[in-house]
């Protein structure tokens, strides 16, 4: 063998090693990219989904204008704290709290709570508001004279057994 192709055959061999390697970084780096991905989606989505997987279901369902409004019309002589079990998006503590009341919501999914918090925040009623992550059944709401629940009928009629039991 000549002395150029020893040379030759060398380059040719790290050219093949520095393509391996740079399939290997790629390779690495896709799957990094689509575990990460997986992993946020999973955060994400989550506790929208574990609700669903309980016992009883408890979807998140926004409150519609019109049943925010049937709420006040109730509640219209009314005055004191209230909590919202089950807040969702938070929008009847904010209108509690625009309607003079001292308002909660405890609420099992972190990311509303923290949306809830955020839009008091914006439209300036977060003194007068708190949103809690709580699991609903573990919470005592003997402090509150104003008991809001919207929810699917198992869980009201559950939640109205442990309400008469609890007077």
């Amino acid at each position: 063998m000549s002395q150029d192709q020893i040379f030759l055959d060398t380059n040719l061999t790290q050219c093949n090693t520095n393509e391996n390697s740079l399939k290997k970084r790629i390779g690495l780096i896709a799957t990094g990219l689509v575990g990460g991905s997986l992993v946020a989606l999973y955060a994400i989505a989550g506790p929208f989904v574990a609700p669903a997987l309980r016992k009883i279901c408890l979807p998140f369902v926004p409150a519609t204008t019109a049943q925010v409004e049937n709420v006040f019309k109730v509640l219209q002589q009314r005055s004191g704290t209230l909590v919202d079990i089950g807040s969702g998006d938070g929008r009847i503590v904010i209108a509690a709290a625009k309607h003079g009341f001292r308002a909660a919501g405890f609420e099992l999914n972190p990311w509303l709570v923290w949306y809830s918090r955020y839009k008091a925040w914006k439209e300036g009623v977060h003194p007068t508001t708190s949103f809690h992550i709580s699991d609903l059944w573990k919470v005592s709401f003997a402090q509150y004279s104003n008991v809001v629940i919207f929810g699917v009928p198992q869980m009201v009629n559950a939640y109205l057994l442990t309400f008469k039991l609890c007077i």
